[in-house]
């Protein structure tokens, strides 16, 4: 059964339709990947082995398995079946219904050595990294198969993403290398070391090409199908150990930084950063783009989900409005001049 939250956070007076908002969603609920679900709302994985749901106007509702198979989820995706899919300790991979039913399935390789990370592919199944070094496929019945690199350059593979090619692009945690696993489970890696050894977030860009973060070398990549690598340097810009990234509907993508800013890059590479350095987030983690053309993303630190309300595109991919921002009690100011973001005025 689902557990219903009275309300959202307010500020002192009742915001307009059109501000953006923040949501606490109860301590200790940690929540940590975020997607959007084909009914509009932004589902989230949290823990106290819960999943969450966010409507656009702030309902939270939390739900359980009552089976009680699911330990601690994790990454979340949205399936082609209409449902979302994630992760479980436990070795298992979920499945939740937009009216809250929750499946599992095993995925057999043990407790210490099960899933990871995971994503919709193109064939209609679900594609995840495993602890073992491995990618798998999972179908929408709970069949599973799982592929091995050889030679290893697979090492601790995290996020992983679909891409234009039909094939899934994963990136790897401890060996600076980015890899790509076709449909039948062949899988070649490439060399992007020049971004760090701790590669993070993927999501195929607006360019078509696979975007990534790099996390120890505090920059963004771009590989082309062909595997020519491109990385840009975000220091200067404010970036820090960037996590999850994702395709913007801006014309361009955004990701999280470890040091509480969100960042943006135009498929041309430059980068703006914008601080989130409040009491009320920290560390934010996973970013999904919601039905509604904000961006949603989970604060893991202190229990909260938010967005940021940006303008529509003028078909050139440049914003042709000033971007509405995370509501009160903090506000995403820009500390760098990027042109189309005016500074946001201090709220009561």
């Amino acid at each position: 059964m689902p557990d219903e939250v009275d309300d959202r956070a307010r500020h002192a007076a009742e915001p307009a339709a059109d501000d953006a908002e923040e949501f606490p969603t109860g301590e200790g609920q940690l929540p940590t990947f975020i997607t959007t679900g084909p009914d509009g709302n932004v589902w989230f994985t949290a823990g106290r082995s819960q999943l969450g749901r966010i409507t656009p106007g702030g309902k939270l509702t939390l739900y359980r398995d009552p089976a009680g198979l699911v330990d601690t989820p994790d990454s979340i995706v949205t399936g082609g079946d209409g449902a979302m899919w994630f992760t479980s300790l436990g070795d298992r991979i979920g499945r939740i219904t937009t009216s809250g039913e929750i499946t599992s399935f095993p995925v057999g390789r043990g407790d210490a050595w099960g899933p990871l990370a995971l994503t919709a592919g193109a064939d209609g199944n679900i594609w995840f990294t495993t602890a073992a070094n491995e990618i798998g496929r999972m179908t929408p019945t709970g069949e599973v198969a799982v592929f091995a690199d050889n030679p290893p350059d697979v090492v601790f593979p995290s996020h992983l993403a679909a891409g234009p090619d039909g094939s899934v692009w994963f990136t790897n945690l401890l060996n600076g290398r980015i890899g790509r696993a076709t449909t039948d489970g062949q899988i070649t890696t490439y060399d992007v070391s020049d971004a760090g050894a701790g590669l993070a977030g993927v999501a195929v860009g607006p360019d078509g090409n696979m975007w990534f973060t790099g996390a120890t070398g505090n920059r963004i990549g771009r590989i082309a199908a062909d595997g020519t690598v491109t990385t840009f340097d975000g220091t200067a810009a404010g970036v820090s150990e960037p996590g999850a990234i994702t395709a913007g509907p801006d014309g361009a993508l955004w990701f999280t930084n470890i040091n509480n800013r969100i960042g943006r890059i135009t498929v041309d590479g430059t980068i703006t950063t914008y601080d989130t350095d409040t009491a009320d987030v920290r560390a934010p983690s996973s970013i999904t783009v919601g039905a509604d053309g904000k961006l949603w993303f989970t604060s893991l630190a202190n229990d909260r989900v938010g967005f940021v309300r940006l303008p529509v595109a003028n078909g050139t991919g440049a914003p042709d409005a000033p971007a509405e921002y995370q509501p009160l009690p903090w506000e995403l100011v820009p500390e760098l001049d990027p042109g189309w973001f005016p500074p946001v005025p201090a709220g009561p």
